[in-house]
């Protein structure tokens, strides 16, 4: 909540007038009437005895220790998505950074943001990105040093990554060193333990979860293993991995959009026009499967955020065709102009 928001709220718990408040802090009552509608704020010196009239502490006041659902970032993150693809990149981002000052110590939020606010940094093309990325990356490194392991493994992971995308080897090995090594995974331990207690929903639930991560870092791997053989141009091995991972997708009900993904790369790595627009049209075919994990008997008992919809995705996916260098060898194809027509449409 905002400060004008606590303050009101708290008051009103206490059975406190705004002039009982006003008297107590020695200012007038239109000067609280103006703190809880958000049109001013306290003098930094009245925050202690406020706290104090309201029976809270600072942190409530500030809101500072304030966390947030998962639901609620879910809907966050829809909002700021939509608001840079109607306003711009930078409209989203401030939106973004407000809301990291409103809650600095809600770290999923933080990681949520800076997650979707990074990738749309590529995806829309957005000028003056050093501006951005510094601001990103600094984010991370706040939550790199949380004292919420998870939270700061997950953001040193993400640094990770961007250093490397930079080329900065030093600084990416260096993040990865602070990563502790795996210990022992407690969730399958929980499970029996649920299971032996007859609580079979939730022993469904984490079995289910560890097997969808498994599924996804599978695909994850092997994709990665694809990129370094096409770097190193081992063309056939990357078709046979792609073909594994096609099957993996299938097998995991990960959807044929997956499913097409890998060999489409090798394809395109290898500027076969005729191949890399059929592979193409068989992704775009395969958008609506994207979420058929979520009504897959392989986890019919885990509940699924909702993230997205279609047209967010086909809206992405065009943005993405439209931007990506790699795909200026099919730019003149009719069949790629279709297929560009196909995602306006």
């Amino acid at each position: 909540m905002k400060i004008n928001e606590v303050i009101r709220k708290y008051r009103k718990e206490q059975n406190l007038t705004q002039e009982q408040v006003a008297h107590y802090l020695g200012v007038t009552a239109p000067a609280v009437n103006k703190w809880e509608n958000g049109i001013s704020y306290p003098d930094i010196t009245l925050l202690s005895p406020l706290a104090r009239i309201l029976k809270i502490n600072l942190d409530t006041l500030l809101s500072f220790h304030e966390e947030l659902t998962d639901a609620e970032i879910s809907v966050i993150v829809k909002e700021i998505i939509e608001l840079m693809k109607k306003n711009g990149y930078e409209s989203g981002f401030e939106r973004g950074e407000n809301l990291i000052r409103e809650y600095p110590n809600c770290h999923n939020l933080i990681l949520s943001l800076a997650g979707i606010l990074n990738a749309y940094r590529s995806i829309l093309s957005v000028e003056r990105n050093e501006k951005y990325e510094a601001k990103i990356i600094s984010w991370y490194e706040m939550e790199a040093s949380s004292d919420d392991s998870e939270a700061a493994n997950t953001a040193i992971a993400s640094l990770g990554h961007i250093y490397i995308a930079k080329k900065e080897y030093n600084k990416a090995q260096n993040l990865l060193d602070k990563i502790p090594q795996p210990g022992y995974d407690k969730r399958m331990l929980q499970a029996i333990l649920y299971a032996s207690q007859d609580n079979n929903q939730a022993a469904y639930e984490i079995y289910e979860k560890m097997l969808y991560k498994a599924a996804n870092e599978i695909c994850s791997i092997l994709q990665l293993i694809i990129h370094l053989q096409c770097k190193e141009e081992k063309m056939d091995y990357a078709l046979t991995y792609a073909e594994v991972a096609k099957q993996a997708a299938e097998l995991f009900d990960l959807g044929s959009y997956v499913a097409y993904t890998p060999k489409m790369f090798v394809k395109i790595q290898t500027k076969n026009k005729e191949e890399s627009i059929e592979l193409l049209e068989q992704m775009i075919d395969g958008i609506d499967t994207i979420g058929d994990f979520k009504t897959s008997p392989l986890y019919s008992h885990m509940k699924f955020n909702e993230v997205g919809n279609r047209k967010e995705m086909i809206e992405l996916i065009k943005k993405a065709l439209e931007n990506d260098e790699e795909l200026d060898f099919l730019r003149e194809e009719i069949g790629f102009k279709r297929i560009l027509k196909r995602l306006k449409e």
